[in-house]
């Protein structure tokens, strides 16, 4: 902008520059389209502003906006959360940004190494993971409870939760098990309610619902 009002082309401002030559033009315009990526050096920025007759208050308020930006750490952070936006369903990628969105706006959670921007990505990644399950354990142990009619603060209901987080977690913990040990583990874990107990009639029914999430969670690529 500064070079079109100064009435310039870029072999005249190369020129001007002391760049002569056939890669000046080229020079000039790797500075104006940001092609440079350890930028111009302050100098060449200097001589640039200089051919086009503009002093440094030219360039304060591109400078104002660009240091208002996110650090170079936590734009690092941003792209690699986007890069793994695409691979992951709608829902849970949603979940994933959000918790990016919060942290990146928190001063003592500010990116500030590439490392810190790798674990920002992981992070995200996996508060992202546990809320979606959490979600869709609740969807599905409100489901088992209306077929039960067991109200959602009958003390039923909070053994029939509180069972089957630790089913979930089970089928989590032993994902890569074989599938004998997950049957054992399993089966151990009908012992739960008949040591408080309990009719093991509707935990079994739990047991065997959440199972089916979790596969259908493997299988969708968030468990």
């Amino acid at each position: 902008m500064l070079r079109e009002q100064a009435g310039l082309s870029q072999e005249a401002v190369a020129v001007l520059m002391g760049l002569a030559g056939p890669g000046g033009k080229s020079y000039v315009c790797w500075v104006e389209r940001g092609y440079l990526k350890s930028g111009p050096g302050f100098v060449r920025l200097l001589d640039f502003l200089r051919a086009c007759g503009c002093g440094i208050e030219s360039l304060l308020d591109v400078l104002d906006r660009y240091t208002a930006r996110d650090t170079v750490a936590e734009e690092q952070a941003s792209r690699g959360v986007l890069t793994a936006l695409d691979t992951l369903p709608p829902l849970f990628a949603r979940r994933v940004l959000y918790y990016h969105v919060g942290l990146s706006h928190k001063g003592g959670q500010r990116v500030r190494s590439g490392p810190a921007a790798a674990e920002r990505v992981r992070r995200a990644i996996a508060r992202g993971k546990s809320e979606s399950q959490q979600a869709r354990l609740q969807r599905e142990f409100n489901d088992v409870l209306n077929k039960l009619h067991v109200a959602w603060n009958d003390t039923r209901a909070i053994h029939l939760r509180s069972y089957g987080r630790l089913v979930f977690a089970t089928m989590r913990r032993l994902g890569k098990a074989r599938s004998g040990w997950k049957r054992r583990a399993l089966e151990r874990l009908e012992e739960w309610p008949a040591k408080r107990g309990l009719d093991p009639a509707p935990f079994r029914r739990m047991r065997e619902a959440v199972s089916e999430l979790f596969e259908k969670m493997v299988r969708a690529g968030v468990a």
